[in-house]
């Protein structure tokens, strides 16, 4: 009688929810219709195959099937489909999961809601993935198996084992935790085990991998497969030996050699013959001693760790080869690139030999790259200039993290002698040790001749020995009107004595006289040699900073403000006078006058007043 009502039941419901599907669906004689129908009559036959075999092979003492795929693989199916279409696929696993429960498990109303719990698991478990991570699927980083492996192998199992394991409870005498653990370990141990291969092979990896592979690579992926094949029949056709490790071998040389194609075909066929073998009493489950429940709950923890060790595996590869590829496209774009500036980039080891030179150093030169590679970078520098060189270069090597502009000159292969600017930074390699320099030279002969003849033609301030506003000005006006300068043109930077007035006032004109002058030092002592100086009238100063970026300029800015205010002017009875500056900064370029640029550079020293002093702006 129970049987016949289970019967009537289930033609009921595959009645009334297929047959809603396909009432919903438009158009029934289009193509588009046709697919979509045979698809969701494919998904449903599959996943009442998958549910029954499961309850009729792995439930054991009307309980929980230990082992339960249908989960994963309506799990798959909705990671693979658009968000739109989960509400039918849902529907069309639905009702054949209650008919699998109705004839091969759990009948009545626990035989609607646990199939119902099923559908939810695998529903909550795509949304959570999908929103944890949004490309989930290609398994192609250790972080993207780890989330799987939280969501799917902890957090959603385990709250559909709570309603689970009351379910159950009224139909079975059966304690509820341990069928909340039952419900737990298959639903768990499935979605991990049949999850990712399932997933792969629906969203159409394998298809992809094996179309687009050359022939030589999917010979080697059928030797390779062979070998699993054969490996797992060794471990799993006998009942005499433990092999379980014995497929690991073909298993792990798969995955390094094909990634995730070899990996999740490799797991495929483990399952496939492993849970075969097993439930026909063979391969080393039946060495347990305990009952086939326990066996088969042991075979998914195997099979669980195999994914967890192939998939982690194969993710990492994937990763490393995406980097080895960018790294050789980003040295063949690095290469392309040097051989074409006129910048030349050198490399030096710590005992100052070349061990690099750009092409450009030819042009530069004179020398022939091949003469340079191996040669003390030294050797060609200016003996007056070699002590500053060296000392810029110890400060770089001693401080990694900073760099440095030091300008020198140089003999060419002809004799000519000419002026560079060299951008000198530390190499440390992956243990953080420094191996040597890595620099950045342009050749600034014009540029240095043009900025000495300007200085030359100078007129001082009396008091400062800083330039005056009628030197700064016809300074100005010939470096803006220049064309000598390649790269970035300089900047201008406007200095003004935070609260001036008030040191004159309180200790002094001569006290505030001996602060003028310190600044002064301390401008010359911070800035580069021919970068100009200029006193524009009584607390403001200018700085004409050739050559550097706005970034660059601003870093110079802030050395001098952070050493002004904190050392102050020392006087000779050895009291110290505390002062702070302003700074305004403006990025020189052709075409712009110098009362704009002024302007510029003005507005941004009033930014810097009106923001509360003892700071720096620019324009």
């Amino acid at each position: 009688m129970m049987r016949k009502k289970s019967e009537k039941l289930v033609a009921t419901l595959f009645e009334a929810g297929l047959g809603s599907i396909m009432h919903s669906m438009i158009d029934p004689m289009s193509p588009h219709w046709r697919a979509r129908m045979a698809g969701i009559f494919a998904i449903a036959a599959a996943y009442f195959a998958s549910s029954s075999l499961a309850l009729i092979l792995t439930r054991f003492d009307g309980g929980i099937a230990v082992m339960w795929p249908a989960s994963a693989l309506l799990f798959a199916k909705l990671l693979a489909s658009p968000r739109r279409r989960w509400g039918g696929l849902a529907l069309a696993c639905a009702i054949p999961g209650m008919c699998a429960s109705q004839l091969f498990g759990f009948g009545g109303v626990v035989g609607v809601g646990l199939p119902l719990l099923c559908i939810l698991e695998a529903l909550a478990g795509a949304f959570l993935m999908r929103r944890s991570f949004p490309r989930f699927g290609r398994f192609a980083s250790v972080r993207e198996v780890a989330i799987f492996i939280g969501i799917c192998g902890f957090f959603v199992p385990m709250l559909s084992a709570i309603g689970a394991a009351g379910f159950t409870t009224m139909a079975k005498d059966i304690g509820y935790w341990q069928a909340w653990r039952d419900w737990y370990a298959g639903h768990s141990l499935g979605l991990i085990i049949f999850g990712p291969p399932l997933i792969l092979l629906l969203r159409g990896d394998v298809k992809r991998w094996a179309r687009g592979a050359p022939a030589p690579l999917r010979h080697n992926a059928f030797g390779l497969f062979l070998l699993v094949l054969v490996a797992a029949l060794a471990a799993f056709g006998q009942d005499r030996v433990p092999l379980v490790v014995v497929p690991f071998l073909p298993m792990i040389a798969a995955t390094l050699r094909l990634g995730r194609f070899g990996a999740v075909v490799s797991i495929l066929i483990l399952i496939v013959v492993g849970l075969s073998l097993s439930l026909a009493g063979h391969g080393p489950t039946a060495l347990l001693s305990g009952s086939m429940a326990l066996k088969l709950q042991v075979l998914q923890i195997y099979f669980a760790s195999t994914v967890l060790l192939l998939l982690p595996l194969a993710a990492e590869l994937y990763t490393r080869r995406r980097v080895l590829e960018r790294l050789h496209a980003a040295e063949a774009l690095h290469r392309l690139i040097l051989d074409r500036m006129s910048d030349v980039v050198l490399r030096a080891a710590l005992d100052g030999s070349v061990r690099y030179a750009s092409p450009s150093a030819q042009r530069m030169t004179g020398y022939r790259v091949a003469d340079l590679i191996g040669r003390p970078l030294f050797n060609l520098i200016i003996p007056d200039d070699l002590p500053h060189v060296l000392a810029i270069r110890r400060e770089v090597l001693s401080s990694p993290d900073e760099s440095a502009i030091v300008e020198y000159r140089i003999v060419r292969s002809d004799g000519a002698i000419i002026w560079i600017e060299s951008h000198v930074g530390a190499l440390v390699n992956a243990e953080g040790s420094v191996i040597g320099t890595l620099s950045i030279i342009r050749e600034v002969t014009e540029r240095r001749h043009f900025i000495e003849d300007l200085r030359q033609q100078a007129m001082t301030d009396p008091l400062t020995g800083a330039c005056n506003r009628r030197a700064f000005d016809e300074a100005l006006e010939a470096l803006l009107s220049s064309r000598v300068f390649a790269g970035e043109a300089g900047c201008l930077a406007l200095f003004d004595l935070d609260h001036f007035k008030q040191i004159n006032d309180e200790h002094g004109h001569a006290v505030g006289d001996e602060v003028l002058i310190n600044f002064v030092a301390l401008l010359r002592a911070t800035v580069r040699d021919h970068d100009l100086v200029a006193r524009l009238g009584g607390e403001e100063f200018a700085v004409i900073l050739v050559g550097l970026s706005l970034e660059q300029a601003k870093a110079v800015c802030e050395r001098v403000r952070k050493r002004f205010e904190a050392n102050g002017t020392k006087l000779n009875s050895g009291r110290v006078i505390p002062a702070t500056v302003s700074i305004g900064m403006a990025r020189l370029g052709t075409g712009i006058s110098s009362e704009k640029l002024l302007s510029a550079a003005d507005d941004a020293l009033y930014r810097s007043k009106r923001g509360g002093r003892n700071q720096s702006s620019a324009a």
